[in-house]
């Protein structure tokens, strides 16, 4: 069944909101709607008139049958950045604003309401830190039952580290959360910005997926498994050892039995991270000593008590490190003896972490570590900080890193001919859903 979603903007007290009316517009032959309702936002005053929703069968699973508010925080990034006059792109505070003023998508009934809050000084992502992620989701806590959904611009060097930190700290998470950005600012007429904007707010308010998800290229991805593979493509997110959550193009592919369960439990915000994580990237003929200084430095002392750190090694293949070369391995066992928490990667985009493959990784695991398994380096790294920030030590803190807590890393239940065989695998299925106007 197609539904249609008539959507506004609306005009808050925030100066830097957008307000439109579309009532007098027709559909739009570039909007593709996959929602149901319709709303009417009188820009004069804000006010909203909303007729009856529209419903939509109970076989319509993935859809929303309300009328949909949407929040867009921009950060910052490329996505509203302008050139100079030397042509060097910068940041421009109001910009976003002003720009979907001048988008006639944003006038078509069709439209979600949407909310622009933009932060007064825009920045680049690669500024971007713990304390910003905290902001993000402490706007998000604040407004969380004022929008259906929220979609969350900023620069796309650590988008993937936003969207997989957001996933842990949005706990309970009931609504979509859609990260997206641009490789070519909006300001220019070929850029990918746009369409990014403009299908990251359908998404969030019209597909019932209540993760944090990134918005690429018309694939719609879980955050935390996602990771930046180009840098001069618009391309440049995949998710190497997971499906995409849902496609866009003439129809949305939705693949519904990957989708998360909705929680239980009231929506809450942890924002108590630790932020003590150094990340080694291990090459041939790697010295041992900035290791060993890492260490020496961050082991507890009578006059020093241990401050939460940690050590996440990116190996080679499968989990693997030189067994001729004993200085790593011993470098891993005065680290745990330090506990200071060991994790181990590898540097492979795609596959998995298996210590018990060689015998390098045997040992490895003898002596403790953890391992990361699928996971991607950011969704390692942020979830590391998120449990050492809730207290987690030792061998619990081992199991929970090893345990998947919001789809961030695949439960093998068995290997079968050479190939594991994972649940999402077994039970995988697609659920299409034609969104395209009629």
């Amino acid at each position: 069944m197609v539904t249609r979603t008539k959507l506004k903007t609306r005009d808050p007290s925030n100066s830097f909101s957008a307000s439109f009316d579309g009532a007098n517009e027709g559909v739009s032959p570039f909007i593709a709607p996959f929602g149901a309702s319709e709303a009417h936002v009188c820009a004069s005053s804000g006010s909203m008139h909303a007729p009856t929703p529209t419903t939509v069968d109970a076989d319509d699973v993935g859809l929303k049958t309300k009328r949909s508010h949407c929040l867009v925080i921009y950060t910052g990034g490329t996505f509203g950045m302008v050139p100079d006059n030397n042509g060097v792109l910068h940041p421009s505070s109001g910009f976003l604003a002003k720009k979907i003023r001048e988008m006639d998508e944003f006038l078509f009934v069709n439209m979600p309401i949407v909310t622009v809050s933009e932060w007064l000084t825009p920045i680049d992502s690669s500024d971007m830190t713990p304390d910003d992620w905290t902001k993000i989701a402490k706007e998000i806590e604040a407004k969380y039952w004022d929008y259906d959904g929220f979609v969350v611009l900023q620069g796309t060097d650590t988008m993937a580290y936003t969207a997989s930190a957001l996933s842990f700290m949005l706990e309970y998470l009931g609504k979509p959360v859609v990260v997206s950005g641009a490789m070519i600012p909006l300001h220019f007429p070929h850029s990918d910005a746009r369409r990014n904007l403009i299908m990251s707010v359908m998404c969030a308010t019209s597909l019932a997926i209540p993760e944090v998800c990134i918005y690429s290229n018309n694939k719609l991805l879980r955050g935390n498994r996602t990771t930046k593979v180009a840098n001069m493509s618009v391309d440049a997110f995949h998710s190497p050892n997971f499906p995409s959550l849902a496609v866009t193009g003439v129809e949305a592919i939705v693949d519904q039995p990957l989708i998360l369960p909705y929680p239980r439990s009231r929506f809450q915000v942890f924002t108590n991270l630790s932020t003590n994580i150094c990340v080694f990237h291990l090459v041939p003929g790697f010295d041992d000593e900035c290791i060993e200084a890492y260490i020496e430095r961050h082991k507890a002392s009578k006059d020093r008590p241990l401050r939460k750190k940690a050590l996440i090694f990116a190996l080679y293949g499968t989990g693997n490190a030189p067994l001729r070369k004993d200085g790593f391995l011993r470098l891993v066992k005065v680290a745990l003896e330090a506990e200071i928490p060991v994790t181990i990667t590898s540097q492979c985009v795609r596959g998995r972490t298996q210590l018990d493959a060689y015998a390098t990784g045997v040992t490895l695991l003898e002596m403790g570590v953890i391992t990361s398994l699928d996971m991607t380096i950011e969704a390692c790294v942020v979830k590391l900080s998120y449990l050492m920030g809730k207290g987690f030590t030792g061998t619990k803190l081992k199991e929970m890193m090893e345990t998947d807590l919001r789809g961030e890393l695949s439960i093998v239940d068995a290997v079968i001919k050479g190939e594991e065989v994972s649940r999402t695998q077994q039970y995988r299925k697609t659920v299409v859903r034609n969104f395209a106007s009629h």
